[in-house]
């Protein structure tokens, strides 16, 4: 994992309100679309940004509250090969349990994924629209204690195990230097 520069927490949940925006969870209070959602989160203004944040996150916002504020946060690069993707961890949710037979590894749902694609439509689904070039890498949040890792997704899981089916199972080489920006938060 390669450090980029410091951001702040509002940096980090705005980013991860840009991937939830491309989500099939978009489903956002009042009647903002995509597009005007989009507009606020890439408006500069901390204010709208803030206001859209709290509109696409509210479903999350108990994950949100629950990542301590002293963790430090950084724009990081994650680089797309065995040995980085092995170290990458699924928050412990029970769909997550049934798809990694208990390991919790982003490596072992993708293995069982890719054998039976019927185990998780939803990650099937993002595979397809990631062969497609139709996914949004912007958001992917990872938390560690050192930036070797070991790291658990708490955003972009579905993504990162379609990033390891395509680029590690199935040999594709769908993921421009093989590298993916993410936000690493290190307690």
């Amino acid at each position: 994992m390669k450090l980029i520069e410091k951001i702040d927490r509002h940096e980090v949940l705005r980013r991860w309100a840009i991937g939830e925006v491309y989500s099939e969870f978009f489903n956002p209070l009042y009647e903002f679309g995509r597009d005007e959602t989009m507009k606020m989160l890439l408006s500069g203004s901390r204010y709208l940004e803030r206001e859209a944040i709290d509109m696409v996150l509210e479903f999350k916002q108990n994950l949100v509250d629950s990542i301590s504020l002293y963790v430090k946060w950084y724009r990081a690069i994650l680089e797309i090969n065995k040995s980085d993707l092995d170290m990458v961890y699924t928050l412990q949710l029970p769909g997550w349990e049934k798809n990694t037979d208990g390991s919790f590894l982003v490596a072992d749902a993708a293995r069982n994924i890719n054998e039976m694609p019927d185990m998780d439509a939803r990650i099937s689904g993002i595979y397809q629209s990631l062969k497609d070039r139709d996914v949004k890498l912007q958001g992917i949040t990872l938390l560690a204690v050192d930036k070797i890792g070991p790291y658990v997704a708490v955003e972009g899981t579905g993504r990162l195990t379609s990033i390891y089916m395509a680029q590690q199972l199935n040999n594709l080489d769908l993921i421009q230097d093989n590298q993916v920006e993410v936000a690493l938060g290190l307690y």
